[in-house]
């Protein structure tokens, strides 16, 4: 906990931050401003959207929204200028629905209930009042910022649960406060076949009873409202419920029902429902559409295909190496050289012939792979337009599954649509997101080489305002391991800020998920602030400060002995750190 004394004695950020915020007010329009909000992208190749690339383009961002985009733009005094000559600029990438930022409770005892027939609404699952605004914490935990490190801009939240668990809004993925965070507030209802723990429903068709009973109950208890406020002669009072209040957004079709269906199983129970209950619906995290796709294409459902496939079958990497030791043996033969020839040839080993029922199982288990990962070259096939989600994918494998359904078949345009303009379009943002031109939020990312070339690297990250560096990750060293990069120990630091720099120690404690980090400052050495949400990701720390009301962002990138990154304190902007590690 951070005392009031503490609060004081973090002199070098706050009267450091203040202090050039009061000197910027104070000077004529014709001075620079010492804190700058505005960026300057010289000279990229920014991808405006989905098959339309602009070269030798600059891009203005000022206050975090994107000002100008085009070839001949005028640097303004105050801009920090970033030199993206010869690379490439993206919106910020849509995840069309995710839990990032909400944490996963721990698993509990079964609640004991009295009468597990008739359990109540929030042990049975039924919450479709709650809020995704409910069940964040002070923070958003590291998800967000694994996605941001990704180049998604903005994520589609919705809360963690069973049957009905709430509402979902669009957060921008910003370093933020999570009120501060959202931008477009309860945009879905999310729902999934997902059964009660030993009380009703406990089963799947419970859950699609249930469902049942309660839209319809909703349809009448809102009529029934309405037709009461407009006379109440002779009729009783409307009892209140919480939960059906919360789904007449649903019956009035103005709001969608987001139902999780990953299997062509769950794809068809909710495809029965929708056609039953007539609310609009978005097939959501699907993995097994292709079976269904005409039913899918006679209902006009919105769809988001899940970003998780199964892995890649060993089987064909094993083949492929063999055909290139063949190739070898080949060119060996080949060669006239007389030491060559004396050699004795290397017999190949015999191939281990599989009994025809193992042969058809891996014939099957290859004919699976392969539709789940050309699943949305089906659906861009047949012109339907889908977003993707990550619901269910771990974010190491998202960019690597994404280059997979593009080698499976999926064009590039295609891919880049389900990512920034199709998810935006569904999600009603498209004046805010999904390409890059004027009045859209400034949340992009900058790689080096087109996206979908598999040696590309994002360089940076702007997201709210703020600049991220990505640097390249030693693969040599463990990610998430303190010990492994040489983390823990005490390090010296420096905040530049113009007109003066700031110092102090930096301490690491710990390791892997266990990491501790405070920091004090050279006027009151010895005093030290705790910090928050620290994570790591290969060499790169990330830390939070908050003082009294005023967040702190510390991003740091390790080589060695040495670190440099930014700290960024919200409209304020960022402010360079250097330090060095403290010998043992």
């Amino acid at each position: 906990m951070i005392t009031n004394t503490s609060c004081k004695r973090l002199l070098w950020m706050m009267i450091a931050v203040f202090g050039c915020f009061q000197f910027a007010i104070g000077q004529n329009s014709n001075d620079a401003k010492e804190v700058t909000s505005t960026y300057y992208v010289k000279n990229a190749f920014v991808v405006q959207k989905p098959g339309t690339v602009l070269s030798n383009t600059s891009i203005l961002i000022k206050d975090g929204m994107i000002k100008s985009v085009g070839p001949s733009i005028t640097i303004p005094f105050d801009a920090e200028v970033i030199d993206a000559d010869s690379m490439y600029v993206y919106a910020g990438f849509i995840d069309a629905c995710s839990h990032a930022g909400v944490e996963k409770k721990d698993n509990k005892d079964r609640p004991k209930v009295e009468n597990p027939g008739s359990p109540p609404k929030d042990l049975a699952g039924i919450t479709p009042q709650y809020t995704v605004r409910s069940a964040f914490g002070e923070k958003l935990d590291k998800s967000m910022s694994e996605l941001r490190a990704l180049g998604f801009g903005f994520v589609h939240v919705v809360p963690r649960g069973r049957m009905l668990p709430g509402q979902g809004s669009v957060l921008s993925t910003g370093n933020l406060k999570p009120s501060e965070s959202i931008i477009k507030e309860n945009v879905s209802q999310f729902s999934q076949f997902k059964s009660a723990r030993g009380m009703f429903p406990g089963t799947t068709i419970g859950v699609m009873s249930q469902f049942r009973d309660l839209i319809k109950n909703a349809t009448y208890s809102n009529d029934y409202k309405k037709a009461y406020a407009l006379n109440a002669n002779g009729l009783e009072r409307p009892q209140q419920s919480e939960e059906l209040e919360a789904l007449y957004p649903i019956v009035e079709k103005k709001m969608p029902v987001f139902f999780y269906a990953p299997k062509v199983k769950d794809v068809n129970r909710a495809l029965i429902l929708q056609k039953e209950l007539g609310y609009n619906m978005v097939l959501t995290g699907v993995r097994q559409g292709w079976p269904l796709m005409s039913s899918i294409t006679s209902s006009r459902n919105p769809i988001v295909l899940s970003l998780k496939l199964p892995e890649e079958i060993k089987e064909e990497k094993e083949d492929e190496k063999q055909k290139e030791d063949e190739k070898k043996d080949k060119k060996v033969e080949g060669d006239g050289k007389a030491e060559k020839k004396e050699k004795p040839k290397k017999k190949a080993k015999a191939k281990k012939e599989l009994d025809p029922e193992t042969r058809m199982l891996n014939e099957r288990k290859k004919k699976s792979h392969d539709e789940y990962v050309s699943q949305a070259a089906m659906f861009e096939k047949q012109k339907i337009k889908f977003s993707f989600s990550t619901l269910d994918t771990k974010s190491k494998d998202i960019r690597n599954n994404i280059l997979r359904m593009v080698k499976g078949g999926l064009s590039e345009n295609g891919a880049l649509a389900a990512l920034t303009t199709n998810p935006a379009s569904l999600l009603g943002i498209t004046a805010m997101a999904g390409t890059v031109e004027p009045g859209k939020i400034a949340n992009i990312f900058i790689t080096d080489k087109p996206y979908f070339d598999e040696k590309s690297k994002i360089k940076y990250v702007i997201v709210d305002g703020s600049v991220k560096l990505n640097k390249e990750k030693d693969k040599k060293k463990k990610s998430g391991d303190g010990e492994a990069v040489g983390l823990a120990g005490s390090w010296t630091y420096e905040v530049e800020i113009p007109g003066t720099t700031q110092s102090g120690t930096m301490i690491i404690k710990g390791s892997g998920d266990d990491l501790e980090v405070s920091t004090d400052s050279s006027d009151e050495p010895g005093d030290f602030i705790d910090g928050t949400n620290v994570s790591l990701d290969g060499s790169t720390l990330s830390f939070d400060l908050s003082v009294e009301g005023m967040a702190y962002s510390i991003n740091l990138d390790f080589d060695g002995a040495d670190f440099e990154g930014t700290v960024a304190v919200g409209e304020f902007g960022s402010f360079p750190m250097t330090g060095s590690k403290k010998p043992e």
